[in-house]
């Protein structure tokens, strides 16, 4: 193993450290606080959903732009220190609320410190390090986001039980300050060392890659946008709801949940999976048939009431979960190249939150007119079919200079 080598696996290390306080404390931790500050506040449950379903997510992704603009002009680390910070700042601020208001407030600081120190920067520093091995390094990587949820669950537990809720804050806001920033600042750097003098614009200039224009003028550019509505569709819409389906079938609520947890162990080996899969056959053809088999899952779900068929669908379904996280930013890399990975990934980026907004809200709003959570599901397998079509449509990137020496056409 090379130098240069040694070095990248320590960072693919270091970024899985990363998400699993930030991204782990950040997006899966919310419902540990949910009763608790029912009961101390006694606000209404719609209003308290607002703090999950709206402030975090949509303050993450209406960022995620100006995040990937940032992350094309300077070091990663730069900005991923900025968001481990500010999401450690957003618990000390959530720590010490009496009122609605700032508790909302810091709700939307956690969701751009999260973006700024988790998916997409990740995304950039991986894809820059790594070529052949680049879905090894990504599943690794990204298995810290469910590993993470799992493990920050039980610490943010444990502190509540303990101190209650504004410690159980305090608690995941000192790894952030402890570990994440001090891991950043020492191991994480954008790209392999370029020349002396050469700064992370100059370096970004000279990668393969379609520049900002030419890539939204793109075919692959909207369709990788919709595979990244489609997968946030069907995968916040399934797992908010999951738990209460599952009771409506007749299962305790603590059964239910540890179906839940057992999905989210499932969906690491899931990135892991899929990540040394796309290495061998292409992102487009894995994520295609990641959406098939998400699909396949979904229509399983219709007989969860059967222990038989409950297992194959937490397999399946939690196998393929997670694996676009990994897989869709490898399929930017595939199809669109490295120039403009940070900006393109930022506004692909849109279309994750407009889709898990749809697929959350969407599905409550289908069982309130039916009844049901079935129609929404029936949606749901509708989706993965037209996620597995967008991905496989994307077209791979070609070089400039491949384009320009294509053969003339004869003359007379």
């Amino acid at each position: 193993m090379t130098e240069r080598e040694r070095q990248g696996w320590i960072i693919v290390a270091s970024l899985f450290v990363t998400l699993v306080f930030v991204f782990g404390s950040g997006y899966n931790t919310g419902g540990l606080f949910f009763p608790h500050l029912l009961k101390h506040f006694g606000w209404k449950r719609a209003q308290l959903s607002t703090l999950q379903g709206a402030a975090l997510p949509l303050s993450a992704g209406l960022s995620a732009p100006l995040i990937g603009w940032l992350l094309d002009r300077v070091e990663a680390r730069v900005v991923m220190v900025a968001g481990a910070i500010m999401t450690g700042v957003s618990f000390l601020i959530a720590s010490r609320v009496d009122s609605f208001g700032p508790l909302f407030g810091a709700y939307v600081l956690l969701g751009v410190g999260i973006g700024a120190s988790t998916l997409l920067p990740c995304s950039l520093v991986i894809a820059n390090w790594f070529g052949a091995r680049r879905g090894l390094a990504m599943g690794l990587a990204f298995a810290g986001t469910s590993l993470g949820g799992a493990a920050m669950t039980m610490v943010g537990n444990f502190a509540i039980v303990r101190g209650g809720w504004r410690a159980g804050y305090v608690t995941l806001a000192i790894p952030m300050f402890a570990v994440v920033v001090p891991l950043i600042i020492l191991v994480v750097r954008t790209r392999p060392p370029q020349a002396d003098g050469v700064s992370v614009a100059q370096a970004r200039d000279a990668l393969p890659g379609l520049e900002l224009g030419e890539a939204l003028r793109a075919r692959s550019f909207w369709l990788i946008s919709a595979t990244q509505f489609f997968f946030a569709t069907v995968a916040a819409g399934a797992t908010l709801h999951l738990i209460t389906y599952f009771t409506e079938l007749g299962y305790t609520p603590s059964f239910a949940a540890g179906m839940m947890s057992l999905g989210f162990v499932f969906a690491a080996f899931g990135k892991l999976g899929m990540g040394l899969f796309a290495d061998r056959v292409s992102a487009r053809v894995a994520l295609t048939i990641n959406f098939l088999a998400a699909g396949v899952g979904m229509i399983l779900i219709f007989g969860a009431a059967r222990i038989a068929v409950l297992i194959p669908f937490e397999l399946i379904f939690g196998l393929s979960l997670g694996a676009p996280l990994v897989l869709i930013p490898m399929l930017v890399a595939e199809s669109l190249g490295l120039k403009r990975f940070g900006s393109l990934g930022g506004i692909a980026g849109v279309f994750n939150t407009i889709g898990a907004f749809v697929g959350s809200v969407g599905a409550g709003k289908i069982y309130d007119l039916s009844g049901s959570y079935v129609p929404a599901f029936e949606v749901f397998v509708v989706l993965c079919v037209l996620g597995a079509a967008a991905a496989f449509a994307c077209r791979p990137f070609e070089p400039a200079q491949a384009r320009q020496t294509a053969p003339l056409p004869a003359t007379a």
